[in-house]
């Protein structure tokens, strides 16, 4: 099946076809390489280095949400029905996991040590190198993304603004920040209803960008955590859903990507959040290409993005 991703370097976005299983949600670069390892549905892995696309087996059908690599040439993807994998030299390994959630996201912290994995339900454990699991607790809801500082061993840990219960929804804290192996609620946004989907500290390590969406008026929402606590950014256009957000790593601008909600409601763009004047200008259209993850490698980034990409479950 043809699949599109966008390269967006110094300034200028090209779209890429490629042959893959299903729809790309992530990207992350090797890190000592000019090269970078893409997931997504139906088990769908690709290497994608100097221009050229190469398919992985992943022994899978399910969906893959997220991958990331702990080290030169070793990457670890998780996905739906609590599909763990290990991805070393274009071999996959299943993990052994007890639990048939889905996970949404998988980050190594700076030192490469350990990793958090979230997901749905409020399901989050860390990986050593070693592979072994320990469960972190803390959480109720849907855990959507995770931000690790650049030099301290911490993250900042978002999600969605309801937790499932008997009988419907029940509003719970959505924002939580990982110390040591517990998750702490940030009570700066517990009356919040934002579903927050990105996060991205500053490569100072000075603040960390969340943005996400209100679900009750259905406008962006753009919010910046620092040691004193969440400030509310100026940026709040009706019918807009941010799901992916990175900083360049200069610092000086981030890039937000936008997901529609339906097929009818919201609108899949570029933009970009300038630092120094925390204004946001519309970069570019995606084509109907829902923008998942931004991942950046020097002076580019890859944009993994779907037509049937949603924002409640990017």
């Amino acid at each position: 099946m043809r699949q599109t991703i966008f390269l967006y370097e110094d300034g200028v976005l090209r779209r890429l076809s490629f042959e893959a299983r299903g729809p790309v949600r992530w990207a992350s670069w090797n890190p000592r390489g000019d090269s970078a390892l893409l997931a997504g549905d139906r088990g769908s892995l690709t290497s994608y280095s100097g221009g050229d696309f190469r398919q992985v087996p992943s022994g899978t059908g399910q969906n893959l949400r997220c991958v990331a690599f702990a080290e030169e040439g070793r990457a670890y993807a998780c996905g739906n029905s609590g599909t763990l994998l290990r991805v070393e030299d274009s071999r996959t390994t299943p993990l052994d996991f007890d639990g048939r959630a889905t996970l949404r996201r998988l980050s190594w912290n700076r030192s490469g040590g350990r990793a958090l994995v979230v997901g749905n339900g409020g399901i989050a454990f860390t990986m050593d190198t070693d592979e072994r699991l320990t469960t972190v607790r803390g959480a109720e809801t849907h855990l959507r993304s995770i931000a690790w500082h650049p030099s301290r061993d911490i993250a900042l840990v978002a999600g969605n603004c309801f937790r499932d219960s008997i009988g419907g929804l029940t509003p719970s804290p959505n924002l939580f920040l990982l110390q040591g192996g517990a998750l702490a609620e940030v009570s700066d946004l517990e009356a919040s209803r934002d579903d927050l989907t990105c996060t991205a500290w500053h490569p100072d390590g000075s603040g960390c960008l969340i943005s996400g969406f209100d679900q009750t008026w259905h406008t962006a929402a753009l919010l910046s955590y620092s040691e004193t606590g969440v400030v509310r950014l100026d940026w709040t256009p009706e019918k807009l859903f941010p799901t992916s957000c990175s900083w360049d790593p200069s610092g000086s601008f981030a890039l937000i990507g936008t997901t529609p909600l339906t097929e009818d409601e919201g609108t899949a763009g570029l933009y970009r959040f300038d630092r120094k004047g925390r204004n946001v200008a519309k970069l570019a259209d995606l084509e109907g290409y829902g923008a998942s993850c931004i991942a950046w490698r020097e002076n580019r980034a890859i944009i993994a993005c779907a037509r049937t990409a949603r924002a409640y479950s990017a």
